[in-house]
């Protein structure tokens, strides 16, 4: 009888075990070999794995495992380095509820906020600001301006957590585009590489050149971005069929005296010639250049702005 009960608790535990870790077929590097099996423990350079035929447990080199189920430990691996990105590795030293300079390995200044309490067991999304032309430069201060500050407010972040990247184009005659706009992306990608970051919000923004550099970056990496909000710039009308796959919000003052509100008419009308229906166009009456204040503060915008999400990827 004790005997009966020992052997029920075993598989019980088992299953119990089973369960939280569903088992999968792993095979060899040669492709000679398949088994079933739950997975322990593992690391960078080897697997604990227990077959579901006997039980029994053996540890294996990561290099003798297919490279299909070496991309699947390396994987396990990536999200355990984000969770932990808060407290340890390479950018947790920026995560202190404040505004973090930093330079990116490719050189591009920026600063970057987020809140060390956040659950880093969860993902976050990012969004990204892009500022004006006369914010470029190579201070690593000037690209703030106010406007980024909005998100990171105490309300907007109890309702809306999120990372805020601000970059600093280093010359207004470069622009967000060529080698900045590629330096960017790689930051991006770095910051995701270590931080808990949805990479399923990202989410582009900026006003005037940032405005402009909205819609050309959107346009050069489509399928990066979830949501894009470009304030008082303008796209070139080729790249319609590109840009309407992403959700976009555009605003421009009509009374802009320095880029002619046509700029943005001509994007939305071409976007939606293109057949895209995920284009939203605001114009403010009697808006001049200056519209982040008006704009970054609604309430309608964050809502809009967070509900975005790209789709998820397909197993196949």
């Amino acid at each position: 009888m004790k005997a009966s009960l020992r052997l029920l608790a075993f598989a019980l535990l088992l299953s119990s075990s089973q369960a939280a870790d569903p088992a999968r077929q792993w095979t060899s590097s040669d492709g000679k070999s398949k088994f079933m099996g739950n997975l322990i423990e593992f690391s960078d350079k080897e697997v604990k794995i227990r077959r579901t035929t006997d039980f029994n447990q053996f540890r294996l080199p990561l290099d003798k495992l297919s490279k299909e189920d070496q991309d699947y430990i390396q994987g396990l691996l990536r999200e355990k380095r984000r969770d932990g990105g808060l407290k340890e590795g390479a950018h947790a030293a920026k995560i202190t509820g404040q505004f973090v300079k930093g330079v990116s390995k490719q050189g591009l200044n920026y600063q970057l906020w987020g809140n060390p309490k956040l659950d880093g067991t969860k993902r976050y999304p990012l969004v990204i600001w892009l500022h004006g032309s006369g914010q470029s430069g190579s201070d690593n201060e000037s690209q703030l301006g106010g406007a980024p500050k909005i998100w990171t407010t105490e309300d907007n972040q109890a309702k809306d957590p999120c990372f805020l990247l601000a970059p600093q184009c280093p010359s207004a005659d470069i622009g967000w585009k060529n080698e900045v706009a590629a330096n960017l992306l790689a930051l991006i990608a770095d910051l995701s590489e270590h931080l808990p970051i949805d990479e399923t919000r990202l989410y582009l923004t900026g006003s005037s050149m940032g405005g402009f550099g909205t819609f050309s970056i959107a346009a050069k990496y489509p399928g990066v971005f979830a949501a894009c909000v470009p304030l008082c710039g303008g796209g070139d009308v080729k790249n319609a069929e590109i840009l309407k796959a992403t959700p976009f919000w555009v605003f421009h003052g009509d009374k802009d005296d320095m880029v002619p509100v046509d700029r943005s008419r001509a994007i939305v009308a071409a976007v939606k010639q293109a057949g895209g229906e995920l284009m939203k166009y605001t114009e403010l009456e009697g808006a001049g250049h200056g519209i982040t204040g008006l704009v970054y503060p609604r309430a309608d915008l964050h809502e809009w702005l967070f509900q975005q999400k790209k789709p998820a990827k397909s197993a196949n």
